[in-house]
């Protein structure tokens, strides 16, 4: 994949997981699991409660780097 340029535009770089599962249309529990073994990338926490936000931007830069 030589010289491919790829143009995106975000509204935001971070989601809520349920959110993320609904623009995927992976079901939230899928989701939840897949953010434990690492397959869903997300901003780290600072508290342990505090809400599950997806890295778009990074998962987009996975996306390209394992395609």
């Amino acid at each position: 994949m030589s010289n491919v340029i790829i143009n995106m535009t975000m509204s935001t770089p971070y989601v809520s997981l349920k959110c993320y599962a609904e623009m995927v249309q992976i079901p939230l529990r899928t989701c939840e699991r897949m953010v434990r073994d690492g397959r869903i990338i997300i901003r780290p926490k600072i508290r342990a409660k505090d809400k599950v936000e997806v890295n778009l931007v990074a998962m987009l830069k996975d996306a390209i780097a394992n395609s």
